[in-house]
């Protein structure tokens, strides 16, 4: 291991992105009601059609969407298990981000109902989602991951 306090690091934070983001999708899809979206909107948080948009979400891209997740969560405890299967957990993951992505913003296009800020939040997910693919391979290259 070339560097081990880096690749712990790294590790740590793609466990702590996973988790969270697996917090999000459970609350968007499970806890959240209509209520919810709702003062955010009276809020000034959201937009109304974002909130339209939520709720029109197909089941198809919710069940993606949760398998994103658990695909991201599983790679990252396949990097603290040094399991070659992060590779392909994160693999996974990043195909179905790019398939929910361009359902969102090529065919739904979503950009027209977000803030600026929440597509850069959408495009930074996208890059850590390449970045954990990367960083497993990289992994696997160096003899960590077996």
């Amino acid at each position: 291991m070339a560097n081990p306090l880096l690749y712990w690091t790294v590790s740590t934070l793609l466990l702590l992105w996973g988790l969270a983001y697996a917090g999000l999708v459970f609350f968007s899809f499970v806890l959240a009601k209509p209520a919810h979206w709702a003062a955010l909107v009276a809020k000034g948080r959201i937009q109304a059609e974002y909130a339209d948009y939520i709720a029109a979400i197909p089941g198809w891209v919710v069940l993606l969407t949760a398998a994103a997740a658990a695909s991201r969560l599983l790679g990252a405890l396949a990097l603290f298990w040094q399991s070659a299967w992060a590779f392909t957990l994160y693999g996974l993951s990043l195909f179905l981000v790019v398939i929910i992505m361009f359902r969102a913003f090529a065919l739904a296009k979503v950009a027209r109902v977000i803030r600026p800020s929440q597509v850069a939040l959408e495009l930074a997910f996208l890059l850590i989602s390449v970045f954990a693919a990367w960083f497993s391979a990289m992994q696997i290259l160096n003899g960590v991951l077996r």
